[in-house]
């Protein structure tokens, strides 16, 4: 048996939403015993006294979570400024959370905290580790390098970061907050682990297609500024697409297309966060690779949002079996939210039509996605995507 419950309230009542979230929870779980939460809640909320409700609710429950950018659940849909929680339930399946500190100086230290704490909980094999961290605070590419070692090459990594308070708005807000246990801190990392006989499967989409032809980033500065691609300054690549930058803000509706070096097609995307015009060089929200091969790219509303469609119909056609899962879990990028508007909603709308409305659904919208390309592959950092995970017990 695998079940999960889900609560979500927008109340402005934040003691009414708490007692609304809990109730919702507890029908669901329509009697079993809940071994872990998933607490997600935005920026502006009392974490600490939903915390709090939820360990006095469930004493000796895994609790583990992060602050949002936005919030959508098969309870009430897509909503901002609400809180939501995931109860997850099994007679097969372990499900424990870890805590990690100060990732910004220290990721090595602070994901190997984390694992412990979470392996700690259990004497199964794990089988999916689900993080949220502080991505900001330090290239991700480190945070994935200190999972991988540690978890080893068969336990798929997937996540989101933790959501500052405004993540597109204000680029330089790139702390959010973790939840694990009975603590709230800022810039650590956050994880569930899942182990024993559990069934999954996931969906990475982005919607975004390339135009143009393709180029070679050929100088990165050590701070991971791209300075050079194809051999002139970097800033001269977006101009010659999409017109002078000088004065103009970072085109974070053009991400570039970051081509995976054993599959021409796969691609993870790349936002630029910064134009130097003096220097000629561009920072992106996360490493780009020098030799890497990009391409600029494009997305109109309704190609973004069929990235969702895609994004969950590549789930459900790899979930063993051919069989109805159990649970969805989704994390969304910022930057779709903020490019999409008021037709956000839409892409938990595709994903519920598309699931089934017997599956229960939670989800964030958060700063940056981890998830492999393909199955099979090592995890990657995204940009602008949306990632679609399917769960349940054999």
């Amino acid at each position: 048996m695998f079940r999960m419950a889900v609560g979500h309230s927008d109340d402005i009542d934040f003691d009414a939403a708490l007692d609304a979230v809990l109730e919702q929870c507890e029908a669901a779980l329509a009697g079993a015993t809940p071994k872990a939460a998933l607490l997600l809640a935005a920026w502006d909320l009392d974490h600490q006294r939903a915390v709090d409700a939820i360990r006095a609710r469930y004493p000796g429950i895994q609790l583990a979570g992060t602050s949002t950018g936005g919030e959508m659940s098969s309870v009430i849909g897509y909503q901002q400024d609400s809180l939501e929680v995931a109860l997850f339930a099994s007679d097969v399946v372990d499900i424990t959370a870890g805590l990690g500190r100060g990732i910004g100086a220290d990721p090595v230290g602070a994901v190997t905290a984390a694992i412990a704490e979470a392996r700690r909980g259990t004497t199964l094999a794990p089988s999916l580790c689900i993080v949220m961290p502080s991505i900001g605070l330090v290239d991700a590419a480190r945070i994935l390098d200190a999972l991988r070692a540690d978890l080893g090459p068969n336990v798929p990594i997937l996540g989101g970061g933790a959501s500052p308070q405004n993540p597109v708005a204000d680029p330089a807000a790139t702390s959010g907050l973790e939840f694990a246990g009975d603590s709230v801190i800022d810039g650590g990392i956050s994880i569930l682990l899942f182990s024993g006989p559990l069934d999954f499967s996931f969906g990475v989409e982005t919607g975004w297609r390339g135009v143009g032809p393709r180029a070679t980033v050929t100088k990165v500065a050590a701070d991971g500024r791209v300075e050079e691609i194809d051999g002139h300054r970097a800033v001269e690549f977006f101009d010659r697409y999409l017109g002078s930058s000088v004065g103009q803000p970072p085109p974070i509706a053009n991400p570039l297309a970051v081509f995976d070096a054993n599959d021409e097609t796969a691609f993870y995307l790349r936002t630029a966060t910064n134009l130097d015009q003096e220097s000629g060089s561009v920072a992106f929200f996360g490493a780009l690779p020098q030799g890497s091969t990009i391409q600029l790219t494009v997305a109109a509303t309704d190609e973004i949002v069929e990235g969702a469609r895609a994004s969950i119909s590549d789930a459900l056609a790899r979930f063993p079996g051919g069989r109805s899962p159990d649970a969805a879990l989704l994390w969304s990028c910022a930057t779709r939210r903020y490019l999409l508007g008021t037709r956000t909603g839409r892409e938990l709308d595709i994903v519920r039509s598309t699931v089934g409305a017997a599956t229960p659904i939670a989800g964030f919208y958060c700063l940056g996605e981890i998830a492999p390309i393909v199955a099979g592959d090592v995890s990657q950092f995204h940009n602008a995507t949306m990632v679609a995970v399917l769960l349940g017990a054999r």
